[in-house]
C-alpha cells in the first residue's frame, strides 16, 4: 500500500476509540498478537508499529461479526427498536477515514509547532526553576527584615533559615520534575505515551 501509515499500538488505540471502536491499548495489543498473520507489525526503536488502515479494516470486519445480533433478533420490533449504533461495513469505513484524517491533523499540528515536546517542557521547567530560585532569594531579604522586626529575632539567623528552607523546597521540586520527565521520555521511547499530565506531589 503506497500511502500506508504505520503507527504505534498506543496511537492506533486512540484513533480507534475516537472513531467509535472503544478499545484500550492492552486489549488492542492482544488482538494484534492473536491475529498476527493478518496484522503484521514492524519494530522501530522500542515501539511495535502497525499499518493503521489494515488494522481498522480487520477490526471492522471481525468485531462486526462478533457483535452482530442473531438474525431473528436483528429485525426491529416495537419492544426492540433498531440499534443505530450497530456496526456496519459502511460506518466502519467512515470511522477509518475519520481516524486517518485525525492522524494527519496531528502530523500537521506537529509541523506547525502546536505540539510541545518533552524536551521543550524540560527546558521550560529549568527556566522556571531559575526564576523561582531568584524570586525566593529576593523575598528572603524582605521577609527576614520583617520577621526580625515583628518577633525581635536575629535578622541574620532568620535570613539563613529562610534561605535553607527555600533551597530544600526548590531541590525537592527539581528532583520530582526530573523524575517525571525521565519517566515520560522512557514511555514515549517505548511507544506507550498514554500518560497522565505531569503532576508534582
Amino acid at each position: 500500500m503506497a500511502n500506508a501509515e504505520w503507527i504505534s499500538i498506543t496511537d492506533a488505540a486512540k484513533l480507534l476509540c475516537a472513531a467509535g471502536d472503544l478499545v484500550d491499548r492492552s486489549t488492542l495489543s492482544r488482538y494484534v498478537s492473536q491475529h498476527a498473520e493478518a496484522l503484521p507489525t514492524r519494530r522501530e526503536g522500542k515501539s511495535n508499529l502497525i499499518e493503521f488502515a489494515v488494522l481498522a479494516q480487520h477490526r471492522a470486519d471481525n468485531v462486526r461479526l462478533q457483535m452482530a445480533p442473531r438474525r431473528a433478533e436483528a429485525e426491529p420490533t416495537p419492544e426492540r427498536p433498531a440499534d443505530p449504533n450497530r456496526l456496519t461495513q459502511a460506518n466502519a469505513s467512515a470511522r477509518d477515514k475519520e481516524a486517518v484524517a485525525q492522524m494527519r491533523e496531528l502530523d500537521l499540528a506537529e509541523r506547525l509547532g502546536r505540539v510541545t515536546s518533552v524536551t521543550e517542557v524540560a527546558d521550560a521547567g529549568q527556566s522556571a526553576l531559575v526564576m523561582m530560585r531568584n524570586a525566593f532569594e529576593r523575598a528572603v531579604e524582605s521577609e527576614a527584615a520583617a520577621l526580625s522586626l515583628k518577633y525581635g529575632w536575629d535578622e541574620r539567623v532568620v535570613r539563613v533559615s529562610l534561605k535553607s528552607f527555600a533551597n530544600v523546597g526548590i531541590d525537592v521540586f527539581h528532583r520530582e520534575l526530573l523524575t517525571q520527565l525521565d519517566s515520560r521520555r522512557r514511555a514515549i521511547d517505548a511507544g506507550d505515551d498514554d500518560q497522565e499530565p505531569l503532576a508534582l506531589q
